[in-house]
């Protein structure tokens, strides 16, 4: 996949983990980091420790913040050679990837695919794993994990929960968004710069300011800090209006519009892809009839300390096996 055939749906991906914070990106939520960084330490160590130089796959990995942990997971002394591979649809995701310096005892790969048509042969990969990815692709893609799974393997995934606190997260953030997106703010700062009506849009801006401010009430998201900032600019920009050309100020217009309409569509695919408990036990039932040799998958809630709200599903091979 290159980034000329890009479709709407994939774009906020790609803009996304072209940028420093798509790259930084781990999970959403600070209180879930904890209870994740546990379930991958756990399965990473348990999993290396069971295999010799096993091939591993992260799928829809993003920034490859598991592929990473897998890395540092790797015991010099039991291992000779270990294929790592990411794996996303967007090609800035799968080019960061194969940027990523290895230890000695690996080899790293980036793979620009879509996670339910996986390019490899059946029964390739002794580990697989994925972290807020294969819900994306619909349940199509956990057939696909489960044919390249090879006997024996082991395979964790992380998947959004519906009605969880990260759900709950995004949510909020896309009623923030979407808010500002049909208020007509940025359309009405680029009348009050060029529009023959300078003081009726400047009344109507400041009715929408107010509208606006009312969203910063309540539980602190990433959209309400971005909404915080976002005001305080277009505030400056309209007071000093003089000090820029009219051309630079509708560029910074059209420039945060497009922002945050990329960030609407993630929050939107985030919610649209989390699944239900009914969800959930479809994706095991389809792992288990696409690859019946593999070990009979636990699901389980990760719910964070402190939290009586789920944070993800916990898709894995059994502790035991």
């Amino acid at each position: 996949m290159s980034s000329e055939t890009l479709t709407p749906s994939s774009a906020h991906w790609q803009a996304y983990w072209s940028a420093p914070e798509g790259r930084r990106a781990a999970v959403s939520g600070d209180a879930a980091g904890a209870i994740f960084d546990e379930v991958w330490r756990r399965f990473l160590r348990a999993a290396f420790a069971s295999k010799t130089n096993p091939s591993f796959l992260d799928l829809a990995c993003g920034a490859g913040v598991v592929l990473e942990r897998a890395m540092e997971a790797i015991d010099g002394g039991q291992v000779e050679k270990i294929l790592f591979v990411g794996l996303d649809f967007a090609p800035s995701a799968a080019a960061a990837i194969a940027r990523k310096t290895a230890p000695d005892e690996a080899i790293v790969a980036g793979v620009a695919a879509t996670a339910d048509t996986i390019p490899f042969s059946d029964g390739v990969f002794d580990i697989v794993v994925s972290q807020f990815g294969l819900e994306y692709a619909g349940l199509g893609a956990f057939d696909e994990a489960a044919r390249v799974l090879a006997p024996g393997a082991a395979f964790q995934f992380v998947v959004h929960y519906k009605d969880g606190a990260i759900y709950r997260e995004c949510c909020e953030n896309r009623r923030v968004l979407d808010a500002i997106l049909e208020s007509g703010f940025f359309e009405t700062i680029i009348a009050a710069i060029r529009g023959p009506d300078h003081d009726g849009a400047i009344a109507k801006l400041n009715s929408i300011f107010d509208s606006l401010k009312r969203l910063l009430e309540g539980d602190r998201v990433a959209a309400k800090e971005m909404l915080g900032r976002l005001l305080s600019d277009a505030a400056r920009l309209v007071a000093r209006r003089q000090a820029y050309h009219p051309d630079e100020a509708v560029a910074w217009c059209e420039a945060m519009r497009n922002e945050l309409a990329l960030y609407e569509g993630r929050m939107r695919a985030m919610t649209q892809s989390a699944l239900d408990r009914a969800g959930i036990e479809a994706a095991r039932n389809r792992l288990l009839a696409q690859n019946p040799s593999i070990f009979r998958p636990e699901v389980n809630a990760l719910t964070p300390q402190g939290s009586s709200i789920p944070a993800a599903w916990l898709l894995k091979t059994p502790d035991r096996a």
